[in-house]
């Protein structure tokens, strides 16, 4: 059905209107596409671009009445979805409460129970199977202010996030959420002055930071009584593929996959958050680190599903789209970016190339990445 397009000052746009015409952000780069509804974060973005007037679509009178039916039922949608996000940050605020009364009792010499810790991660898992997009969304809340705590919860979802697309049954994510979730646990018996030292560390004090693992896996192991697979996760987070973490240097296969992805996550969340130490940087920063480090820190194959779990693409990075297309990423659209197309589903290089753009193609999505070509391309550069 042929539609028209009107133009209206940016005062007078509403949701459930739709974009006759791709906005553009300050850098020229696609901000939102033609063809997509506006709702109220889309509005307050384009009332960010000081623009004076738009295009939008404008809708025959015969289908008034379905648009807002339309209009209808995604404001319905959107309030599930502001629900969901209630009942997440409520989760998370009282899984940080719980790991904040189980180090007070690390410090007072207490009997710890872990029941606290299974019954909260049962909660998480239960909203994380709910909708991962509502919580992918939420990993990074500023909710909770102490770095602590919302780190130890922020590793738990996404290392509970990955454990869901990796296939793991309720028992093990059970077992994955349990040991992200208190990790670091052992770090409460590090001296303060070194833990929370602004400065580069000695190679004395780095040598006694790194015990946190030891203790960490005895606080679970004996303490609480939590399985090895558990424990473990506690003692091996900081190993790594290449055989040079700690405190083991264990290497590839001798490392768990729990302890793969949490030794992942916990790198991930702590770089792009604010700590004592350095300031965060940005997600998109925080993937090329991943990227760069794949197959020699980190476990290659866990890292590009988490990265395409996540939805952070660096520009440059060639991806699989589930049609079996092969494209580079030219926007960094957050799940959606833009990939231009090179090769076919059947290997065939295109002499013409096109483009996809994901946000406006729903069914459309990255489904692998090309990580060689990536670092290859990498080491070019440097």
């Amino acid at each position: 059905m042929k539609t028209n397009k009107r133009k209206v000052g940016v005062s007078e746009l509403a949701e459930g209107m739709t974009l006759a015409e791709t906005i553009f952000d300050i850098d020229g780069k696609t901000l939102f596409s033609e063809g997509l509804k506006l709702n109220k974060k889309r509005i307050d973005r384009i009332f960010l671009l000081n623009a004076k007037t738009i295009f939008i679509e404008e809708i025959p009178k015969r289908t008034e009445k379905k648009a807002n039916d339309d209009f209808v039922k995604n404001k319905i949608e959107e309030v599930k979805s502001l629900n969901k996000e209630r009942v997440l940050n409520e989760a998370r605020v009282e899984a940080s409460k719980v790991v904040e009364n189980i180090i007070e009792q690390v410090m007072d010499a207490r009997s710890i129970k872990s029941e606290k810790i299974t019954k909260i991660v049962e909660k998480i898992i239960g909203i994380v199977l709910q909708d991962d997009k509502v919580v992918l969304n939420l990993a990074n809340l500023s909710s909770i202010d102490d770095y602590i705590f919302s780190h130890s919860v922020n590793v738990c979802v996404l290392s509970l996030i990955t454990g869901i697309f990796l296939g793991f049954n309720h028992q093990k994510l059970l077992m994955l959420g349990s040991g992200a979730l208190i990790h670091d646990i052992g770090k409460m018996l590090v001296p303060v002055s070194i833990l929370n030292k602004p400065d580069k560390l000695t190679e004395e004090e780095y040598k006694i930071i790194q015990q946190h693992t030891v203790y960490g896996h005895k606080i679970l192991r004996d303490t609480m009584k939590f399985s090895d697979e558990v424990a473990t996760i506690a003692l091996s987070h900081h190993e790594r593929v290449d055989g040079k973490g700690y405190p083991n240097q264990l290497s590839k296969n001798e490392i768990s996959k729990f302890s793969k992805i949490v030794g992942i996550t916990d790198v991930f969340d702590a770089i792009t958050s604010k700590r004592v130490s350095c300031d965060k940087i940005s997600y998109y920063k925080g993937v090329e680190y991943l990227l760069k480090n794949a197959n020699t820190q980190f476990d290659g194959d866990i890292v590009k599903k988490f990265i395409t779990i996540i939805g952070y693409y660096p520009i440059g990075l060639y991806v699989q789209l589930n049609t079996g297309d092969i494209g580079m990423v030219i926007t960094k659209n957050k799940l959606c970016p833009v990939v231009k197309v090179t090769i076919d589903s059947n290997g065939n290089k295109l002499r013409n190339h096109y483009e996809i753009d994901i946000n406006r193609n729903p069914s459309i999505s990255i489904v692998d990445i090309n990580l060689e070509e990536y670092q290859a391309k990498q080491r070019l550069l440097n």
